[in-house]
């Protein structure tokens, strides 16, 4: 399934870094940040790792749950840089080009439930799915992103792993 998306040139971001991609075989539960970060070597780093904010309130999170298997993945899979090469925000047309990657492996995966990591994200995927009329089975939450947390919300850290917690813990015992 991932040598599909490996190969990806749907847009220039390719040129940049080849997709970062998680190395995981299956998931009860799907993490989609907003778009990949660089790294040195795509076979041993992966999306949203605890060596970023997001990544380790996420570790966290996962830790709280032993039995349960994770997934990481990004909206946009590539590294979006500006002409600095810093990286920047995706742009749509770069959303655009990458989604089909994004159900791709919901598909293969089937998660039952996939949390959308904040505002970029969720907005962008909910129209689209909706624009389209894609029917996710999957239960799909929209949560504030984790670095925003990490960063600006720290003193509600405990109060979001939890709830975090607790929503998985709802939907995976059915």
């Amino acid at each position: 399934m991932n040598l599909k998306i490996e190969k990806c040139q749907n847009c220039s971001l390719y040129k940049n870094q080849a997709p970062l991609l998680d190395n995981q075989d299956k998931c009860d539960v799907m993490w989609v940040g907003l778009s990949a970060k660089k790294v040195n070597d795509l076979k041993k780093n992966y999306p949203l790792e605890e060596n970023t904010n997001s990544g380790k309130i996420i570790k966290e999170i996962e830790e709280k749950l032993p039995n349960i298997n994770f997934y990481k993945t990004n909206l946009v899979k590539c590294l979006p840089l500006n002409e600095k090469e810093k990286i920047r925000y995706p742009n749509k047309i770069e959303m655009q080009a990458c989604i089909s990657n994004l159900l791709n492996e919901i598909n293969y995966f089937k998660p039952k439930i996939i949390f959308l990591l904040g505002n970029n994200v969720a907005n962008y995927f909910n129209t689209y799915i909706n624009h389209n009329n894609i029917i996710i089975k999957s239960k799909v939450v929209s949560i504030m992103h984790p670095s925003y947390i990490y960063i600006y919300q720290r003193k509600n850290k405990d109060a979001y792993i939890n709830n975090v917690v607790n929503e998985i813990i709802k939907v995976i015992n059915g």
